[in-house]
């Protein structure tokens, strides 16, 4: 049953039929607000606004004739940059040394209480186009345009990524290789010829 502040609700047939008369009133505006909303989103969305929760590496700012922009958010901003450079380039060979790189930065947030980014999150990193300074929303059917927000990365940089995430999969990063040992794995026995790991 209704509690209104303004409007007593009665038992009888009459009072009935106006509490569910209210309801369905509020309920269409509640409903027209929110397609309201959805409209002039997706229409900042095609003038090149990121509309949604802000991305790591960015922040909101409020600037003149634009009102709410995304502008970089130091120094994660710069981490972001350098794993995405880093994976479009080959130093970081796969996903899960993009994920180390990112668990060893202390100002990085991370996903659980251990320190550790999932998997999943570094794949979707990897795919925004955000990050290159493009909007895209494909369902609302805003394709990919570029945005008013400057990119942490250039296109060129983006499709790189793209690319390698599609090419055939590497062997997983070896975790006992690091920057005091960097050629584990390459030294060769002597005697038989074997990585001296394996002898």
């Amino acid at each position: 049953m209704l509690v209104s502040p303004s409007t007593e609700f009665g038992k009888d047939l009459d009072s009935q039929l106006v509490e569910n008369l209210l309801a369905s009133v509020s309920q269409h505006q509640r409903q027209k607000n929110g397609e309201q909303t959805i409209n002039r989103m997706r229409a900042r969305a095609q003038n090149g606004y990121w509309v949604f929760q802000v991305p790591v590496g960015y922040r909101y700012d409020r600037t003149g004739g634009h009102g709410k922009i995304l502008v970089r958010d130091e120094p994660k901003a710069s981490i972001l940059q350098e794993a995405l450079e880093g994976y479009a380039s080959g130093r970081f060979a796969t996903q899960v040394e993009v994920k180390r790189f990112l668990e060893r930065q202390p100002s990085w947030p991370k996903d659980l209480p251990n320190g550790e980014i999932r998997k999943q999150r570094v794949y979707e990193t990897l795919t925004r186009v955000i990050y290159a300074g493009y909007v895209e929303v494909p369902n609302w059917g805003v394709g990919l345009r570029e945005g008013k927000h400057d990119g942490l990365i250039g296109l060129e940089t983006c499709e790189k990524i793209q690319d390698r995430l599609q090419s055939t999969a590497k062997a997983p990063a070896r975790k006992d290789i690091s920057e005091d040992f960097p050629l584990r794995g390459f030294v060769l026995c002597n005697d038989c010829g074997k990585p001296l790991t394996a002898c």
